[in-house]
């Protein structure tokens, strides 16, 4: 079932909206950064190429689900400092709503995070309210626990898995 997410959204501090292609090298950036990408099994981005590959999946789950990733952007400077949001994936066999969200280290400790994480969960709860949304974090990575808990996730140890630390909403409540 498709759902409608608004394509932009204002947050206090921040316009977080739909990804364009042009968004490449600013995705690239973020997703390329080693700092950014510390606790990313996958690792840091390694072309420009796959940046625009992933932002095109990003504009597929928009398509076809009507919500996914937004960029994150300081207003005023137009600045690309993030990618946040929520999009849909199967995980144990289930769908659910993924919770992510990755900024450039120049935007971190200032609660761009949370503020944006905030904002999906919240949208999440009131359009997909049958959909239970996560976040799996690595262990260490505590500065992320955190940002999902003030995002109104809670921690769920029955869920986690070797890797992970879930924090979900909504799963078998």
């Amino acid at each position: 079932m498709k759902y409608a997410f608004p394509e932009q959204v204002k947050t206090d501090r921040l316009l977080l909206r739909k990804p364009r292609l042009e968004d490449a090298e600013d995705v690239f950036a973020i997703e390329s950064d080693p700092e950014t990408n510390r606790y990313r099994p996958a690792g840091p981005m390694k072309s420009k190429k796959e940046a625009i590959k992933m932002i095109e999946e990003w504009r597929g789950n928009w398509l076809e689900d009507g919500y996914g990733y937004w960029i994150v952007v300081l207003p005023d400077e137009k600045e690309v400092i993030g990618i946040a949001g929520v999009r849909r994936i199967s995980w144990r066999g289930e769908d659910v709503i993924n919770l992510y969200y990755r900024f450039s280290p120049k935007a971190w400790g200032k609660g761009y995070a949370s503020e944006t994480a905030a904002c999906a969960v919240d949208m999440a709860r009131t359009k997909l309210s049958d959909i239970p949304v996560l976040a799996r974090i690595r262990p260490i990575n505590t500065a992320s626990q955190k940002v999902a808990e003030r995002s109104g996730l809670m921690r769920r140890p029955d869920l986690d898995t070797a890797d992970h630390r879930v924090f979900a909403l909504g799963w078998g409540v």
